[in-house]
């Protein structure tokens, strides 16, 4: 019988984790001993995120199933956050990826436990720890990894052209796409805007709100255009860099959509402004070849004015889950401050207005 899932962080126990592990097929020999690492809030935003380490009964007993780090996942306990991730159909769709796609991507890390209870809204994901390259956001990916970055993303989408209609759980563009957001949207934009008034430059904000009565429209003529499987909040924070490549985390908005939106969110939210400024043509030219190397070519016309029409979405998305989110501390408040600052001058930079 599955262990019952924990709710909190605090409920994790060597027994529980043991069991887990071994219903799950992945126990190399039992915990006898284990230590909760919980990380900051910026490293799950709608999570609630820990490094497990573990010690097994026999010090000789080592192997593939017995990591003596595990990164461990639950809903956030912040009840803003959590507000966000459910509103997402977040854990449940983090849950069903790692269980039907996880298994056929290369730049996701080995799941050893996934946990849903739907009916407890319960959830627990227990993935391979891995110890990524310095990374530090608010100086904006270095050259190489915003590169690695690129790469990744050209080899997931042109892996995954077309094919992501496989998964009927998955939602998309062409399944009812993001224009049932249009309410939420009206109603939590301007609380938004005039919260982060101060970092939006220009008419930023009021295109954000323009877009609005569009949304559905947008969303309807996109359903027609090529759809990949994309991340959807494809950014530094949910990168792990190594040697070797790249190494995709949190799952949780993965669905059937332009691929602009994943590379839009990158370019924009990873990079400072003025890196962007200087690198984001080339990147997008990098991107596109790669897409070539896998047999796809994109006509660019059509590329640009999908790559701007989600600057849009991201001004408003972004704006939409931040409205009403209450950061625990300064650090936090900082990130998303940047982040907001840095999606708005891009969309400013390229006049994204002018599609309203």
């Amino acid at each position: 019988m599955p262990p019952a899932l924990p709710d909190s962080l605090t409920e994790v126990t060597p027994s529980w984790l043991s069991d887990a592990l071994a219903e799950a097929g992945h126990l190399g020999a039992p915990i006898a001993s284990l230590t909760i690492e919980p990380q900051p809030d910026n490293k799950g935003l709608i999570g609630d995120l820990a490094i497990v380490h573990l010690e097994y009964e026999g010090s000789s007993m080592r192997g593939p199933d017995c990591p003596v780090r595990l990164a461990l996942k639950l809903p956030a306990q912040n009840p803003d956050s959590r507000r966000i991730g459910s509103m997402l159909n977040a854990y449940q769709r983090e849950a069903a990826f790692y269980e039907h796609v996880a298994p056929h991507v290369e730049q996701v890390p080995r799941c050893f436990f996934n946990g849903s209870d739907r009916q407890r809204d319960r959830y627990v994901l227990a993935i391979e720890y891995i110890d990524g390259d310095p990374c530090d956001p608010a100086l904006g990916a270095t050259e190489q990894q915003a590169r690695a970055g690129v790469d990744a993303l050209a080899s997931l989408h042109g892996e995954w052209w077309g094919r992501a209609t496989e998964f009927d759980w998955m939602p998309g563009f062409d399944r009812g796409g993001v224009g049932g957001l249009a309410s939420l949207w009206r109603q939590n934009l301007p609380v938004f805007t005039q919260r982060y008034r101060d970092s939006l430059p220009g008419d930023t904000a009021s295109w954000a709100l323009g877009f609005v009565p569009r949304l559905a429209g947008w969303s309807d003529g996109a359903a027609d255009e090529p759809l990949t499987l994309v991340h959807a909040d494809f950014r530094l924070d949910n990168l792990l860099f190594r040697d070797d490549g790249v190494m995709i985390i949190d799952w949780q908005t993965a669905m059937r959509a332009p691929p602009a939106m994943d590379l839009s969110c990158f370019l924009t939210t990873s990079l400072t402004i003025d890196q962007r400024r200087e690198h984001e043509g080339w990147l997008i030219e990098r991107y596109l070849s790669g897409l070539a190397s896998c047999g796809i070519e994109v006509d660019r016309d059509w590329f640009g004015r999908s790559y701007d029409e989600h600057l849009l979405w991201w001004m408003g998305q972004f704006g939409n889950n931040l409205a009403h989110l209450e950061p625990d501390n300064a650090a936090l408040e900082q990130a998303l401050t940047a982040m907001v600052e840095r999606v708005y001058w891009a969309g400013h930079d390229h006049d994204v207005g002018r599609l309203l």
